[in-house]
Order: structure tokens, then sequence, then C-alpha cells
């Protein structure tokens, strides 16, 4: 069934609720179902008003919705999209992208560029607080999928001594699942850093990204429950890929002082 079908069947007719809003329920849904896939072009406004005997004014409605909630994205001169998958970070806590994109629906893998042991300078050396007799550190770059689409570029920093024995399987999933399980170190807390850049090349071809495409660049400082940092991250995430959420809270009324 292709979407113009597969829309009309699921479209209610004698609904009550205001055709623009139904339409883009009804388009939400069919992306959902897997009958439009990220980068498949919408059928047509004319396509829709003929398929449903709408007016036109209410399939521009459902279009705005849509763009609105990022469901699908228009493209000058070229049409109207579906929106690529995107991961959801919410800011609140401690980042996990396998988690995040087994939450997302999506089949998460990891492929490990580089497995090494070496010495951290700058501001790895000085925030890791390592040992003088023993200030080596592994470093490990890995690409983050989700549904085998490159997601993130995750560069890591761990402290050797604490985690003797670790190898490169060990980091071919979540880290922090691993770490927990291996070494029984539990997250405390965590300072993150956002700076918008654009992708340089290596970065770029690693993510399968035009060279100086959007993306953003995290720095993360992981702290363990007695408040010892034990990862440095450094990631790349394409910003046409990446959503951000905050939860944010009212303020909490002053005293009643009377």
């Amino acid at each position: 069934m292709n979407s113009i079908d597969y829309i009309k069947h699921h479209f209610d007719f004698e609904s009550p609720q205001p055709p623009g809003m139904q339409l883009a329920v009804v388009v939400a849904e069919t992306i959902k179902a897997g009958v439009l896939t990220p980068g498949d072009p919408l059928p047509t406004e004319r396509e829709l008003c003929d398929a449903l005997l709408l007016p036109r004014s209410a399939v521009r409605e459902a279009m705005e919705i849509l763009c609105t909630s990022g469901e699908i994205t228009r493209m000058a001169g070229l049409g109207t999209f579906v929106a690529p998958s995107f991961m959801r970070r919410q800011l609140d806590s401690v980042y996990d992208f396998t988690r995040s994109v087994k939450a997302e629906g999506m089949e998460p893998s990891t492929k490990v560029l580089l497995f090494q042991h070496t010495y951290p300078a700058g501001f790895s050396s000085r925030t890791l607080d390592l040992p003088l007799d023993e200030p080596s550190i592994f470093r490990i770059e890995r690409l983050r999928y989700a549904d085998d689409v490159p997601m993130s570029l995750e560069i890591e920093h761990i402290p050797c001594l604490r985690f003797p024995n670790l190898t490169q399987a060990d980091v071919s999933g979540s880290l922090y699942e691993m770490l927990a399980r291996k070494y029984g170190v539990q997250i405390g807390d965590a300072d993150e850093y956002y700076q918008a850049i654009l992708l340089g090349k290596r970065e770029a071809k690693l993510l399968d990204r035009q060279y100086r495409s959007p993306a953003f660049r995290i720095v993360r400082v992981v702290r363990d429950t007695s408040g010892q940092v034990f990862n440095i991250t450094e990631a790349f995430v394409p910003g046409d890929h990446t959503r951000l959420g905050v939860h944010l809270e009212g303020r909490t009324p002053p005293p009643n002082l009377d």
C-alpha cells in the first residue's frame, strides 16, 4: 500500500476533528508505521487535496503542524520530506547512547576505531588527576550507530591504573554499563559542555556527512559517587540528527513572611 492509499484508508471523513489536525495525525501514523521512512518525499499538497477532497488550507495546516513537531522537513525547490531520525539528548541526566538508541526503537552498534595506551595532555591530564607514577590512559575512539546510521564519533579518555585489563572488546557497547559490571563503578554526576561547530574533513567522512555541516562538539566529564573523575568524553554529533531537551521546573515561590 502506497502512502496516499494508507492515508486515505486511515482518514475518518466523518470525524468531528478539524481536517487539518486529523491529517497531521494520520501522516504521523503513516511515518510511524514505516509506510513513509526518513528521507521519503511526502505526497504533494495537490495529491492530498485530490485524494481526500480537502481544501488546500487544511492540507497546509497539517504540514505546518508536522513541520513544527519535527516529523517532516521542507526543502526549497525540492519538496517536503520525512525528517531524518532524531536522537534525543536529555540534558538533565548523564547520557547513555546505547539506552537512548533502544528507547527510540532503533538498534545500537559500535565500531571501535582506536584502542590505545597513551599519555594525556592539557585538559585531560589536569582533570583526570592522574598519579605521577602511573599517568597513562586508554584513548578510545568509537563510531556509534543507530540502525546502521552513524550518529556519534566519541573519543574516550580513561585512566589505565583504575581500569586494569580493559580490552577493546569491553568497549564495543555501553561504556558505563561495562564499567559498572566489570569494575563496580557507579556514576555520581557529570558536567557537559556543548559547542556548535562545523565538521572537519575527518569527522564528516566518518559520520557520513558533508564537510563543514553543522554539528555539536560535546565534552563530558564524569565522576563516580566519591567525586573522582574516571572518564572524559569528546563527542561529535551531527546537528541534523540531534535534538536537545531540558526539563525545567517553575521557581519555588518565596516564603510568606507575614
